[in-house]
């Protein structure tokens, strides 16, 4: 047997022992190892990450209000979802987990579920009178790692004495990178 042929046989012999323990042991063909990642599946749930980087974004949308319309972004908060779920994660599993984490959030059937495209109905991530959604998007995108992009946004009326005003809500989740991305604040006009 030559050193090549010892070195698929024991690529073999590690991979096989490597799937029956559980762990994945893809075979790196151009080099002949192995690479092993263990993934225990798990119940879906998400896990908050720094992002902090996306701050002056935030800011940024932010300015340009006044007394007759004004908008704010509160929060953009980041989570990531297991590698390995026991369930496949939906766009509606981490809206309903999100709703869950964050108290005052409205439940999954009172927004719209979405794509990349259907995203610019939300007031935080076109470009609009408020601010520059797109400039937003694009940060998100950045931080998240881009990519397909599924989205949920919601907007809710709350008592404004002669104004208008409405909670904002849009959930974004990166399918590839298993981020979730959470934004909420308020806009509003006055009668």
């Amino acid at each position: 047997m030559n050193f090549r042929g010892l070195i698929v046989s024991a690529v073999a012999v590690l991979a096989s022992s490597a799937f029956a323990d559980g762990v994945r042991a893809p075979l790196s063909v151009a080099t002949g190892s192995v690479v092993a990642q263990s993934c225990q599946p798990q119940p879906f749930s998400l896990t908050a990450i720094n992002a902090s980087s996306l701050e002056p974004t935030r800011l940024t949308w932010n300015q340009g209000s006044n007394w007759g319309a004004w908008h704010y972004m509160d929060t953009i908060s980041a989570y990531v979802a297991p590698q390995c779920t026991t369930t496949p994660v939906t766009m509606q599993a981490v809206v309903d987990e999100v709703s869950w984490m964050h108290q005052g959030m409205p439940a999954s059937s009172d927004g719209t579920f979405t794509n990349r495209a259907g995203l610019s109905q939300s007031v935080f991530l076109s470009s609009n009178y408020y601010g520059n959604g797109l400039a937003v998007l694009a940060a998100i995108d950045s931080f998240a790692g881009g990519g397909e992009v599924q989205g949920w946004i919601a907007t809710q009326e709350v008592p404004c004495h002669n104004c208008h005003e409405f909670q904002q809500f849009a959930v974004l989740y990166y399918p590839a990178t298993r981020k979730v991305i959470v934004l909420q604040g308020y806009t509003g006009y006055d009668s």
